[in-house]
Order: structure tokens, then sequence, then C-alpha cells
């Protein structure tokens, strides 16, 4: 009777620590003995927004126990500069701590500041953030008509420009972009961009998924779900992404190359 005691409070922990509006990946209904249940917030645009990633990234945590509890705060086309001078973003990072936070610069506004010096409202936001929290730079891809603005012909133009901004800090780079280039070398027959050349179709969604999980965790992508779910206000799934059967392994070993 004791031990079945104990398992029943062991559940009541569980369901209180989790996100009761959605439902475990249906590709693995494993239970999540193992609770961390850090926190980790998102401050970006639509290439953060795209396709659910921070859920997906949750998802992930969850179906390998690890249980995250993952917020964002995006607006679409948003600058660092927009972000910082929106009341709500200052609000959320005045009134809540976070084990992580990623943020993410606007790519054209990263290479030419031509929107508010990057460095500078990184730094501002930045100050908000309590030194116990793990600040992370999302590291965006470059897309065609960017081209334009590297200059210097570098191979990773956004990388250079984010480890000037963050020398000196204890920020480190998501090297999201760069898996993205690795994987167009690779696998050039799947598309990681949607029509407008530019946002994540759900392959690219997807794969910065992995890396950020990956990036978090410090655990491999490979055997991950290839496709994530939760439920919406009268109980019916809703898919945050799907990807197919062909180009899933390959997201998840271009991930592992770049993190690993």
């Amino acid at each position: 009777m004791f031990r079945l005691f104990r398992y029943l409070v062991l559940l009541f922990f569980i369901s209180c620590n989790s996100n009761a509006s959605e439902n475990l990946p249906s590709e693995s209904e494993a239970f999540p003995f193992t609770i961390i249940n850090e926190k980790i917030l998102f401050i970006g645009n639509s290439f953060t927004f795209y396709w659910n990633l921070p859920s997906q990234v949750e998802r992930m945590s969850i179906e390998r126990g690890l249980n995250w509890d993952v917020k964002h705060f995006t607006l679409p086309s948003a600058t660092l500069k927009t972000l910082w001078n929106d009341p709500n973003l200052k609000s959320i990072l005045e009134s809540e701590t976070f084990d992580h936070v990623i943020i993410q610069e606007h790519s054209t506004n990263i290479l030419t500041n031509a929107n508010g010096n990057s460095g500078f409202y990184f730094g501002q936001i930045t100050s908000l953030i309590p030194d116990s929290t793990q600040i992370h730079f999302f590291s965006t891809w470059m897309y065609p008509s960017m081209e334009q603005f590297n200059i210097s012909n570098e191979e990773y133009p956004i990388e250079r420009s984010i480890k000037q901004i963050i020398e000196d800090t204890t920020a480190k780079i998501i090297p999201v972009g760069r898996a993205f280039k690795l994987f167009q070398s690779k696998y050039p027959q799947f598309n990681l961009l949607m029509e407008d050349d530019k946002h994540p179709n759900p392959n690219g969604s997807y794969l910065a998924s992995c890396v950020i999980f990956s990036h978090l965790s410090a655990e491999s992508s490979l055997n991950l779900s290839k496709r994530y779910k939760g439920v919406d206000n009268r109980g019916v799934d809703i898919y945050y992404s799907i990807v197919e059967d062909e180009v899933l392994p390959f997201l998840q070993q271009i991930s592992d190359e770049v993190i690993f």
C-alpha cells in the first residue's frame, strides 16, 4: 500500500509540472521519469516561430524525459531594437527567471545594422537577464537575396557578426545557419526554405529544432520523432510540423554533425 501511495504521489507531481494543453508525441508514449523541467525563453521573429519551432523543441525534450518548459516572445520581422522597445518583453524578463534564453536577431540587420545596432540592443536585452541564466545567440541562415550583404565573401557571415557581438560574454552561438549550409550542400534535392526562399519550411524548422535541442541537451537528435502534436482548446489534435521519412534521418544526421 505504501509503494502504491508513493507511485500516486509521483504521478501527481509529474502532472502538475507538465504542459496540460499538449500531448506527448504519438511515436513516443514513454513515461517521463527523468524530470529536469528547465525553463527556456526564445526571443526573436518569424525565423523562430515558423512551424512552431519552440514547441517542437519542447516536445523533443519531453520525448527524451527532460520536460523543458519553453516559452517564446516573437514578433514578425522584428529586430532586437524592436524587441527591446516592446514593454511586454521587458515585463517578462523582469518578472521571470529562465535557465536559458535564446536570442535571434533579424538576419539582414545582423549584417547591416540598418535598423538598430545589433550589439547595442543585444546588450540592452541581456542587461535584464541574470547571470545565472545561460544566454544563446541563434545564428540564422543566409538566404539567396542576402548574399549582397556578404561583402567579405565569408563562409558564415552571420556567425562572424555574432562572434563579434558576444565577445567577452558567456553567451554561446547556436549554429543553425551552419547546419542549413551543410545540409543544402549534401542534400540539394531537399528544400529547407519556403517558396519565398527566406523562411524555413517544415524541414528547415525541424532541422533548426534538432540543432537547438542537441545544443542545449548535449544529446543526439537521432531517432527523435518525425512529428509533434498538441491539442486545441476543444481537445482536437494539432500538429506542429511533420517531416517525411525520406528526409528525417538526413536532418538529424546533419544536426549531429554540426553540434558534436
